[in-house]
Formats: C-alpha cells, structure tokens, sequence
C-alpha cells in the first residue's frame, strides 16, 4: 500500500512538473516575442509607476496602451479586477506578468499586440484497444478463451491468427456480441460449445473452413422439411430460407400477425406504426425480404421503409414512411412527362416539374416513387433525330410559233427594219411596199400604183423554245414525332385607293392610297415517326402557289395553288419521289380576214396566228436519317 502511495505521488508529481514546462515555454515565448517589438514599438520599454485597485482589466490594458503608444487591442471576454502597485517597471514586464497573472494569451500581428483569454487545447485521449484473452496451445491443439460481449469480427480474426485455421461468418452477423469461458479446450470442441452458448452454428466445410451461421429453425413433427409454422396453422401457412432468400405459402391469415412472425423468425428488428387491417393470401418462392414486403403490402395502404437496420412499417401517408426524391431524365425533356405518366402511378405522390435540371421532384412512400422511377427508366430513352433532305425540282417547258402578214395604216410614215435571223419579223414601209409595186408596172392588171405615206407590212416566222429547270435542296432536322416545316415565299403589292370628301358648302376630296400584299408560297411539312425497326413513316403536307396575270395594271395579281397530301412508310436512308404537280397549257389564236383566213395555202397571206404550249412539272425528292 506504501509503495502504491508513492508511486501515484510520484506521478502527481511529473504531471505537475511537465504542466510547469509547458508553462514556462509559453511564457519564455511571449517574452521573446516582445523583445523583438521593442524596435517597432518603443513604448514597450518605457518605465511604468502605477498604483491601481479594483479597476477592470479590460480598461486597465486599454490605459496603459495609450498612454505609451502601444497598440494593444482586448478582446471582449478578458475578465478580472486589477489590484497591483507596480514601479519601475517596463510595460513589457507589466503585460507579462498580466499574462501569467490572469492567464492571458498574447498574439502579436505587426505591431498590434491582441490580448485574449489562454484557453488550453485539450488533450488527446488515447482509447486502449481492449484485449481479448485467446491462447492457443499448438502442440496440443487445444484453445482457451475468455469472451465478454466481445465482437464475432475481432474473436473471427483473433482466432484466426492464433491457430491459423480459417473461420468465415455469414453476411448480417457484423453486430454479434459473444460470450463464454474455456480452459483448455479441443478445437473442433472449443467450436461446437461457442456455438452452442451463443446461439450460432458451426460447420466445417471439405477444404477446412470453419462457417459461421444463424441456425437453421426446426421443422415441426410431421411437417414438411423445407418448410416451417409462421402463424401456428401448419395446414394453411409455411416459410423457409434458404441464402437468405424466402419462401412463404400463407392463406387467409391477418397481414399483420405474417409481417409480426416473419420478422421474429428472421430475427431482424422491426418497427410497426399501426395494426395492419388486412387480410392476404400468397405462395411465393425464393424472393428476397424488400420483394416479399413489396407484393404483401402491394394494393394496400401500408408500406415499408429501412433505415439502418430497422424496418419501418405503417401507412403510405405517414412522416416517416415519406421520401422526398429528384428524379433525373437523362435523354428527353422533362416537359410533358407528367402528362405520360398512368394515373395509378400517381396516385399519393406529389409530382413537380424541375426544368432547371431537367428534372422531377416528387414525394410519396418509397415503394410507390421507386415503381415511378421504373417507369420513367422505361421511357427515358434517347430520342431519336430525323435528318430530311429534300430536293425539289421545278420544271418548266414552253414553245411559242408565230406567223402571219399583217397590214396596216399608222398614224405616223412607218420605217422599215426588224430581225431577219433567226428569226423573221420584219415591217415593211411605204417606199419599200412603192419600189415593189414598181417593179411590176408594165404588166396589166399587176399595175396598182402607189400607197400613202403612212402605209406598212409586217412579215412574222419566228419559233420560241424554253427549258427551265429550278432545284433546291433543303435539309431539315427534327425530333421523332415532331414536324418540320420549310416554306419559300414571293411577295407582291397592289395599290388600294380610298376616296373620302369632306365639308358642304366646299367639298374637298381626300384620296388615300394603301400597298396591300398578296403572297405565293412553297410550303413544306413534314412529320417523322420511328419504328423500332428503323422505318420512317412520313406525314408530308405540300403547298405550292404561283402568281398569274393581273386584269389590270392596278388590280392585284391573280394565282394559282397546287397541293397535296401524303403519308408514306419507308426505311431509313431511301429516297422517294413524289411527282404529280403537273399544270399543262395550249393558247392558239389568230386574226385575219374572214373567209379568206380559214383556206388552206391562203390563209398564211390573210392572217396572222400564234400557238403557244407550256408545261409545268414539281418533283420533291425526299430522303431521311435517323440519329441517335
């Protein structure tokens, strides 16, 4: 007892002694620190003789800074009275002997000196690993072991170094606390009563491992083997587990009195808000426990949640049973999803739109909202982009013969000249049509003599020929299901006048003038559907409008629209052709003298004809691609 006396003196007394060093250090490290301020601050070496009582610390360091020019600032929890005489003494020594005196820290920025209150850091404590007493004699092959609650991981291991012989424990018996005293004994003996005293079972496998396990339950007398009582109705309810997957076979029995026997014979912890009110019938096998709580609870108000190992069972409503989740799309826009989404899958889930992130935030009970991020998984694919080109031909061919004599008298003397090639249309004047006359005097009857001044002749052939053939190739891109559009437009004005009088006596017209515009358009639609065997069906809608004559000079011009419709079904990368927009004209008219101009041979001499022929053709060649 002496020799214990000393000894706890004898560490009182280094504790005590190691307290002192380390405040002695403290202290040698302030007064170091302003010595070397005295060069930037001179005031810390001016002599103080002050004789203070009872006046706060605080104010007191705040006084002495000022009246030597010392930066000193306080901080605000710096307690204490100051009750000293102090002569002939530096303001160093002074904050020095503050520091020790009221346990003060001193932190020195520059040539500002802040004063706080030492607060010590606290120790670490060092947590010693508790020893588990395991020998295990080699020679002998016999083991000793003293276990108080201690953990089935570090007995596992400390017994596998020990003995070099391997133990393995099933997943789920992290947690398990062991407990038993042997002396000195056999293996395989020390295994069976560890077992034994903790509710476990041991088994040695062909290649020498140990495994440790829950034990397998008993089948009841008479009853099948694989199967076992979970309600004390052998006839109409039996459970089984096998790698920790479970068959159930129950009929008619209370939902909660399954759930209550499930859990107990699993030996999981579990947490039951109200009395489950329902009553079920299933056969199900080798189905993991969250899969068999999801089909015993489906269709019903109740639901499960786990949280750390405890299993949380009520109804959906509840706080605790409750999730709150953002679910993300990664491939298609979360616009318009809501509206996909089946009715039975909304049902008690709040669901909002997250545009920002392309996102759903929903709330609900976890077995519902993880049913909803399996639909929305099903229907998150990527959507696939259909490229459209499309070339559009237009063709147009004209020909225009005209032919004929035409005679005349002109208000002014005609000139001759015109094209003679390639082709004739030529007019003849008054002297030339006289030089010709002339030249026939001499013969009878063929002497017609002169005409007027203003008389001519115009002599017509000519052939006009034209081809002209128009292409564009546009290409548009769209997502599957939406339309493209392209349209390719010609504007033109025509004037509306307004006349409006105004006043009685002097009436006054007043004459407004508008430019109204008609429009003639090329408009293309296309809408893009995807098969899952990479065929395009194409909804085409084509409009095209031209311009005709106008009746007047003022009037707006006239117009003609082609259209059609079409839906089609091709694979992807084809080309298709739709043709069809075909508008044909014929125009033969001519003038002449009557009678005369209908006669074979002579009427080219009385008459003067022009036929013209035109065609017009629009060919839309169209191609898509799918993306993904």
């Amino acid at each position: 007892m002496k020799n214990l006396k000393m000894r706890i003196l004898v560490l009182i007394l280094v504790f005590s002694g190691s307290i002192c060093a380390q405040e002695k250090d403290r202290f040698t490290l302030i007064k170091q620190k302003l010595d070397l301020m005295t060069s930037e601050s001179p005031g810390l070496e001016e002599p103080v003789d002050l004789s203070v009582s009872n006046v706060p610390l605080k104010e007191f360091l705040r006084a002495l800074g000022n009246s030597n020019k010392v930066n000193i600032s306080v901080d605000p929890k710096v307690e204490g009275q100051v009750i000293n005489n102090f002569n002939n003494v530096t303001v160093a020594e002074v904050l020095l002997f503050l520091a020790k005196q009221y346990q003060l820290e001193l932190e020195f920025t520059g040539n500002i000196i802040y004063v706080k209150p030492f607060i010590e850091e606290p120790k670490p404590v060092v947590k010693v690993p508790k020893l588990i007493p395991i020998s295990y004699e080699a020679d002998t092959a016999l083991i000793s072991m003293e276990l108080t609650n201690d953990s089935l991981p570090k007995v596992v291991k400390l017994i596998t170094q020990k003995t070099g012989r391997n133990l393995v424990y099933q997943p789920g018996l992290e947690g398990k606390l062991l407990s038993i005293y042997l002396e000195r004994v056999p293996f395989d003996q020390a295994m069976d009563k560890l077992a034994f005293a903790n509710d476990l079972r041991i088994s040695k496998t062909e290649d020498d491992f140990y495994l440790i396990e829950k034990p397998a339950p008993r089948p009841k007398d008479g009853e099948d083997q694989r199967f076992r009582d979970l309600n004390q109705k052998p006839a109409n309810s039996r459970f089984y587990v096998d790698s920790n997957r479970i068959s159930l076979e129950v009929e008619n029995q209370p939902l909660d009195q399954v759930v209550r026997n499930l859990f107990r014979n699993l030996g999981l912890d579990y947490f039951l808000y109200s009395r489950l009110e329902y009553d079920v019938t299933m056969k199900v096998e080798a189905v993991p426990l969250d899969e068999l709580l999801e089909k015993l609870f489906y269709g019903t108000k109740y639901t499960f949640r786990k949280r750390d190992s405890i299993y949380i069972i009520g109804e959906r409503n509840l706080e605790g049973l409750r999730e709150t989740k953002r679910i993300y799309l990664q491939h298609r826009s979360v616009e318009k999803v809501i509206e996909i989404i089946p009715a039975d899958l909304k049902q008690g889930i709040e669901i909002k739109e997250f545009a920002e992130l392309n996102s759903l935030v929903v709330s609900g009970s976890y077995p519902q909202i993880l049913a909803l991020e399996e639909f929305i998984a099903s229907i998150d694919l990527s959507v696939p982009v259909v490229v459209i080109e499309v070339i559009i031909v237009d063709y147009q061919r004209n020909n225009t013969v005209s032919n004929g004599i035409e005679v005349g008298v002109g208000d002014q003397p005609a000139q001759s000249g015109g094209q003679i090639y390639p082709a004739f249309d030529y007019r003849f004047d008054a002297n030339s049509i006289n030089k010709l006359l002339e030249s026939f005097d001499g013969f009878g009857a063929l002497n017609l003599g002169p005409v007027t001044p203003n008389f001519y002749v115009n002599l017509k052939f000519l052939e006009d020929n034209g081809i002209v053939n128009v292409k564009s190739t546009p290409k548009l891109s769209t997502l599957n299901g939406h339309e493209a559009n392209i349209s390719i437009g010609n504007t033109e004005y025509y004037v509306v006048e307004q006349t409006n009088v105004t006043g009685v006596q002097n009436p006054l017209p007043i004459t407004i003038r508008n430019f109204q515009s008609v429009q003639a358009n090329f408009t293309l639609t296309i809408k893009p559907i995807v098969s899952g065997d990479d065929q395009v069906t194409l909804d085409i809608d084509v409009e095209q409008s031209d311009f005709t004559a106008r009746i007047s000079p003022q009037a707006p011009p006239g117009s003609v629209s082609r259209k059609f419709t079409s839906m089609i079904r091709i694979k992807n990368e084809e080309m298709i052709l739709l043709g069809g927009l075909e508008e044909k004209g014929v125009n033969d008219t001519g003038r002449g003298v009557p009678l005369l101009s209908r006669i074979p041979i002579l009427r080219w001499l009385f008459s003067s004809r022009t036929r013209s022929y035109n065609k017009t053709r629009l060919n839309i060649f169209i191609k898509p691609s799918i993306i993904y």
